[in-house]
C-alpha cells in the first residue's frame, strides 16, 4: 500500500511539473505574442510621428504670405530623417540604455531594416496638389481676411519686364503661353458671364478666383508696402507676358471686345438708338448702301461708349454690365469728338462694376490649369525676390509617402498637409 501511494504521489508531482510547463510556455507565447503587437504598434507610432514631425518643417513664410505648407526637400533627406527618429526611438531611449547588451531582454526586438520615401505626386508645382492647398486654405481664409483690418491699396505703374532666361525657364508654366485671339473665341463662343454666374458656379472654381483676387495685385489695386516683381499680378495670371505693362495692355484689350460686344447688343436692341444710327447712315451714304453704313455708324458709337467705360474703370468708377438709358454716356453726335479727348463722359447712372469685378468675368473664363501655373510663377518670383535667392517652389512638397521595414514588420504611409 505504501508503494502504491508513493507511485500515486510521483505520478501526481510528474503530472503537475507538465502542467507547469505547458502553463509556463504557454505564459511564453503570449508573452511574445503581446510584445509582438505592442512592438508593432509603438514602432507604428514612431513612424507616424516621424512622416508629422517632417511636415512640421513646413516653410513659414510661404505659409504666412500665400497660405501654402510645403516643405523643402528631397527623398534622400526625408528618408535621413525619418532613420534619426527611429533610431533615436529604437535604440536611444532610458529603457534601451538600462538593458543595452542584454538582447534577451529587448522584447521588441526593433530595428530599421529599409526606408523609402516617394514624392511623387506631391510636388508644389503638381496642379492638383496645389489646388487642394488653396482650396483647403480659402475654407478659413475668407473669414479670416473679413475680421481682420482692411487693408490699404494704392495704384503703380510700373513698366517691370523680366528678361532673365534662366529665371523664365524655371518657371512652373514655362510652356504655357496665352493667346489673345483663342481666349476670346473662347469667351465669344460660351458667351459672356455675369457675376451672378460666375458667383453661382461650382464652388471650387469661385475659391480658386477668389484666392487670385485675395493674394496677388492688380491695375487698380496694389500695395505700396509689399514687394512683389510685378505691379499687375492678375494681369500676368491673365495673359502671361513678362512685361508688367503688356500684361495690362493685353487684359484693356479684353475688356474692350467684352464691352464693344455688349454695346453694340444694347445698340441693336434700343429702337431709339437704332433709328438714331439708320438716320445717320443714310446720311453718310445718301441712301445708297445704308444697311452697311449703319453696321459701320453703330460699331464707331459702340468703339467710343467702350473706351469711354474703360476711362471709368481706370479711374475707379463703376461701369453696368448691360447698358440702358441711364448708364449710356457718349451721344451719337460726340462720338468722333470723343476720340479725341483724353477725359470720360459721365453716364446718369453710375452703377455696375468695377474693374476688379471685370477680372473675375476674365478670370472664370481662362484655362485653370494656366491661372494655377502662373499662381506658382508669381509665388516662385516674390518669394525669391523677397526672402530666398535661391527659391524654386519644384523643390517644395505638400506631403509625401514613405514605407519603412523592421525587423518583423512592414509599414506605409500617406503624409500631406
Amino acid at each position: 500500500m505504501l508503494l502504491i501511494r508513493l507511485s500515486r504521489k510521483g505520478a501526481t508531482s510528474v503530472f503537475l511539473s507538465m502542467i507547469a510547463a505547458s502553463m509556463l510556455l504557454l505564459t511564453g507565447l503570449f508573452i511574445q505574442a503581446a510584445s509582438h503587437a505592442a512592438g508593432r504598434s509603438y514602432a507604428d507610432a514612431v513612424f507616424d510621428l516621424a512622416g508629422r514631425s517632417i511636415l512640421s518643417e513646413y516653410d513659414v513664410r510661404l505659409h504666412d504670405r500665400y497660405g501654402i505648407f510645403a516643405i523643402h526637400t528631397d527623398e534622400g533627406q526625408a528618408e535621413e530623417k525619418i532613420k534619426y527618429y527611429a533610431d533615436y526611438s529604437f535604440h536611444d531611449n532610458t529603457i534601451k540604455e538600462m538593458i543595452r547588451g542584454r538582447d534577451y531582454l529587448d522584447l521588441f526586438r526593433l530595428k530599421l531594416e529599409s526606408v523609402h520615401v516617394d514624392l511623387k505626386g506631391y510636388a508644389m508645382t503638381d496642379t492638383v496638389t496645389f489646388e487642394r492647398q488653396i482650396l483647403e486654405y480659402m475654407k478659413y481664409g475668407i473669414v479670416k481676411e473679413l475680421l481682420s483690418e482692411e487693408k490699404e491699396y494704392a495704384h503703380r505703374n510700373s513698366e517691370t519686364a523680366l528678361r532673365n532666361e534662366q529665371i523664365i525657364n524655371s518657371l512652373p508654366s514655362n510652356g504655357y503661353r496665352s493667346n489673345l485671339i483663342s481666349d476670346m473665341k473662347s469667351i465669344v463662343a460660351n458667351g459672356i458671364p455675369s457675376l451672378q454666374e460666375i458667383q453661382s458656379e461650382t464652388r471650387d472654381l469661385f475659391l480658386i478666383n477668389e484666392y487670385i483676387m485675395r493674394h496677388f495685385l492688380n491695375h487698380q489695386r496694389g500695395h505700396e508696402t509689399r514687394d512683389t516683381f510685378f505691379s499687375n499680378e492678375v494681369e500676368y495670371i491673365l495673359k502671361g507676358n513678362f512685361n508688367d505693362r503688356e500684361n495690362y495692355k493685353a487684359v484693356r484689350n479684353d475688356l474692350f471686345i467684352m464691352r464693344n460686344i455688349l454695346n453694340l447688343m444694347h445698340i441693336n436692341s434700343d429702337p431709339e438708338k437704332k433709328n438714331q444710327v439708320e438716320a445717320v447712315a443714310a446720311v453718310l451714304t445718301l441712301a445708297e448702301g445704308k444697311e452697311i453704313g449703319a453696321l459701320f455708324v453703330a460699331e464707331a458709337w459702340a468703339a467710343a461708349e467702350t473706351e469711354n467705360d474703360l476711362r471709368l474703370l481706370e479711374d475707379g468708377k463703376q461701369v453696368a454690365f448691360l447698358k440702358n438709358k441711364q448708364n449710356w454716356a457718349v451721344p451719337l453726335s460726340g462720338t468722333l469728338e470723343f476720340l479725341w479727348k483724353e477725359d470720360y463722359e459721365k453716364p446718369k447712372s453710375m452703377k455696375g462694376y468695377e474693374y476688379e469685378e471685370y477680372l473675375r468675368i476674365l478670370l472664370f473664363v481662362e484655362n485653370s490649369k494656366k491661372k494655377l501655373l502662373r499662381c506658382m510663377d508669381l509665388i516662385q518670383l516674390n518669394m525669391k525676390g523677397s526672402y530666398y535667392r535661391d527659391f524654386n517652389l519644384e523643390e517644395y512638397y505638400g506631403g509625401f509617402r514613405f514605407e519603412v521595414v523592421t525587423r518583423d514588420h512592414m509599414f506605409t504611409y500617406m503624409q500631406q498637409f
